[in-house]
């Protein structure tokens, strides 16, 4: 902006005063090779009143010493030549510094001058080349009139490569010559022409800087002045052209009788130029009516004349009709529509209005139409320049997911020109989703799990679709139900899994309210406008042998006579199991001394007793253990029932006989039970075993010292206590007897107790008499 600044600043300086460098600024071309001493560049410092102007290089960029100080030599009365040389340090190279930038200063009395001068520095020696057909044998040749006026310019030599310069022009043949040239141009004679129908045939030479030279022929056809009379063959013309043909636009051409005939426009217009040798008129530039309508008709009037008598002449007027052409499309608003609208807008609706303008004067009205893509088929129509919805907007299906829920369609809109155009406008009209539809419950509704199942699981999976976009995007909760819960379903997949513990024998089914939510299925998630179904589920648990029988009592006892018939319930046992799938059997597992008692289904029943001291003796006391199993198959469960039998022996007085009795072998009976235990921690069973150890350590003092204040006592006791263990004993059958209904059975006596042989093996309990040394088994 300086530099800029600082020119203006020049010129302005140059004006007032009227000093100035003629030739610069200059570009110029050196070769890398030129030795000290070339010439560089030769300039003028014109109109400078002193006498000793100072004509200086005031800066070099890049700095450098290649360059001498200008010369300067006096041209009056007020120009000086300079030229600048290379210095004979001169250094060129173009790999290092390829252009220089002189700035020259000339100071003229005060007055300043500041020119510039640009040096290229090339490794290639560029040659002037003279235009081929010039520098050909042949030559150039030109033809002039003999009034041409006196040091006219006839030929200008054009050069291809007119770098190194300053060029020097030089006519050398023949020597002397009555043309002269200056600067590429041959001049006409001084004095003139003073014959007509003379040749003559120059040599032109070309040198520039460095000495390069190319040369060329000029012959030069001296013709004579001919008088004619120019006249248009039609004086008035009419045309008619169509608007925005292009600049150079040819409107129409003219054509004038005589010789040397030139065109020129006499009306001054802008829009249209005539050619000055072929009379053709083309438009300037491209006319636009809508931006000028006042070029709708011209005017124009043209002279022809002769370009050596321009007396001779004559005129003509054209007149230029432009007419309109329809070359705009229509402009519409908007160019481009998008907009969203819910799924659920009304069929008719509008969506948007279109505003079209067309610049073309002749254009009133536009056709609109409509052009749909395969998924806006028929969802769109135009009314007029209204844009309706023509069909139900679908956004629940996988079609539209694919193109992003977005209707596509191009809105053509046309105008009445010659011929119509048409304006495409897109229409993108995307769907937003609304809540249509509420979940519907697919079922199964009814699961079954086995009481057993264990924590976490999956009894089934309840199916609820929705149509709406995203499908079957529903969420589900169990209303109400249990408290604790014992099921628990996904929110997400529906499945529903076990929570909690099963019990058939306390409930055998569950009903579940199953609550099914849509989610997400509007633009921006609303909870008002969710969609919500209950479903009513029932789920069925299935039995699983989990309890073991129970009998009530667990304890039995009762007494029989030994004489009860063996077809004869002994003894019926009331046992139940909470499992609906239990079968009861029962089994004497113990107690069953020479094997008298039998199971018949809950019954017990006996076989015949012996009471003989010959044979085998039976017990007065059964004490029987009764397994009840609930199951044939795992798992299984067993509770043992007591039933203490005590039998009466009746029989009659027969003498005593000694017999030998085979024993029974007792048969070996393998009892499975399911045997529940807890296994404690290991901190738990030392804890355990210190305090068990301490406490029995504690009883055995306390027992310690009760026996030793009582050992004295101990034999009044056990004296005092036989006979009532007598009384006891007699006192138990007499009521025994009284329990049968019967106090005196028939054709039988009360016998007294025998003296039964006494084997201790045996293990049986007993009544020892100290006073008779009698025994009695229990």
């Amino acid at each position: 902006m300086g530099s800029i600044l600082h020119c203006l600043l020049l010129h302005l300086f140059q004006t007032v005063k009227g000093q100035e460098f003629v030739g610069l600024p200059s570009t110029v071309t050196l070769p890398q090779s030129s030795p000290q001493g070339t010439l560089v560049y030769e300039f003028t410092l014109q109109n400078c009143s002193s006498l000793n102007p100072q004509i200086t290089i005031s800066q070099v960029t890049p700095n450098t010493n290649n360059f001498n100080p200008p010369t300067q030599t006096f041209n009056p009365p007020s120009t000086y030549n300079s030229q600048i040389t290379l210095s004979s340090s001169v250094s060129l190279n173009p790999n290092l510094v390829n252009q220089y930038t002189l700035e020259i200063t000339g100071d003229c009395g005060g007055a300043v001058v500041i020119g510039q001068l640009f040096v290229k520095i090339n490794n290639k020696i560029l040659q002037p080349e003279c235009e081929p057909k010039f520098s050909s044998q042949v030559g150039e040749t030109i033809q002039v009139y003999s009034n041409v006026p006196a040091s006219s310019s006839l030929y200008t030599v054009v050069l291809k490569n007119p770098n190194n310069s300053p060029v020097t022009y030089k006519i050398i043949q023949p020597v002397p010559s009555i043309f002269n040239i200056s600067n590429g141009q041959v001049m006409s004679p001084a004095a003139g022409f003073s014959n007509a129908y003379n040749t003559y045939q120059l040599l032109i030479s070309v040198t520039d800087v460095l000495g390069n030279t190319c040369n060329g022929t000029l012959t030069v056809n001296v013709l004579p002045v001919s008088y004619n009379s120019i006249n248009f063959t039609v004086s008035s013309k009419t045309v008619t052209i169509i608007e925005n043909q292009g600049p150079n636009y040819i409107v129409t051409v003219l054509q004038a009788q005589g010789n040397n005939v030139v065109y020129e426009m006499i009306t001054s217009t802008t829009a249209y130029y005539i050619e000055s040798g072929t009379g053709t008129i083309r438009t300037t530039y491209n006319l636009d009516l809508e931006k000028t309508p006042g070029l709708a008709s011209s005017i124009l009037q043209v002279r022809a004349y002769d370009k050596y008598q321009r007396t001779s002449s004559a005129t003509a007027t054209i007149n230029i009709t432009v007419i309109n052409a329809n070359e705009f499309p229509p402009s519409c608003s908007p160019a481009v529509y998008a907009t969203q609208v819910p799924q659920n807008t009304a069929i008719n609706r509008m969506l948007v209005d279109f505003t079209c303008t067309d610049p073309d004067a002749n254009t009133t009205k536009f056709t609109y139409s409509i052009i749909p893509n395969a998924n806006s088929l028929y969802s769109f129509r135009m009314s007029g320049s209204q844009l309706l919805v023509n069909n139900t907007l679908n956004y629940d299906s996988a079609e539209m997911a694919s193109v992003n829920f977005q209707y596509a369609a191009t809105v053509v809109v046309t105008d009445n020109g010659t011929p119509p155009l048409t304006t495409n406008i897109p229409v993108f009209v995307t769907v937003t989703p609304v809540n249509n539809y509420s979940p519907v419950c697919n079922g199964p509704f009814a699961y079954s799990v086995n009481e057993n199942a264990p924590f976490g699981t999956v009894v089934g999976q309840l199916n609820a679709t929705d149509a709406d976009y995203k499908f079957n995007n529903v969420e589900y909760s169990i209303q109400g139900g249990a408290n604790p819960p014992v099921f628990y379903i996904n929110p997400q997949s529906g499945e529903i899994h076990l929570l909690g513990p099963l019990d058939f024998e306390k409930t055998t089914s569950y009903s579940l309210r199953i609550r099914v939510v849509d989610l997400n299925n509007d633009v921006m998630p609303d909870p008002t406008n969710q969609k919500t179904t209950f479903c009513s589920i029932t789920i069925n648990v299935q039995d699983f042998n989990d309890n073991p029988p129970a009998c009530t009592p667990p304890y039995y006892r009762t007494t029989i006579y030994s004489t009860l018939a063996t077809t004869a319930n002994v003894l019926t046992l009331t046992c139940s199991d909470a499992d609906d799938t239990a079968v009861l059997s029962y089994t004497i597992v113990g107690g069953n001394i020479n094997n008298r008692f039998s199971m018949n289904g809950n019954a017990v029943r006996h076989s015949p007793f012996s009471y003989n001291n010959d044979g085998i003796y039976d017990p007065l006391t059964f004490e029987l253990l009764v397994q009840v199993t609930d199951s044939t198959t795992p798992p299984q469960f067993s509770t043992t029932a007591t039933v203490m039998v005590i039998v009466v022996p009746w029989t009659t007085t027969i003498p005593t006989t000694t017999s030998t009795t085979t024993t029974q072998e007792l048969q070996t009976q393998i009892v499975n039970r399911t045997l529940t235990y807890w296994q404690p921690d290991v901190w738990f069973v030392v804890v355990l075993t210190i305090t068990g150890a301490l406490l029995l350590a504690a009883v055995s003092l306390l027992v310690w010292k009760l026996t030793k204040g009582c050992t004295s006592c101990s034999q009044a006791t056990k004296e005092a206590t036989e006979p009532l263990l007598q009384e006891r004993a007699m006192t138990d059958i007499e009521r025994q007897g009284d329990a049968t209904g019967s106090t005196q059975p028939p054709a039988r006596t009360r016998r007294t107790w025998p003296h039964l042989p006494f084997k201790p093996v045996t293990g049986r309990d007993y009544l020892f008499n100290s006073h008779t040394g009698e025994r009695r088994w229990l």
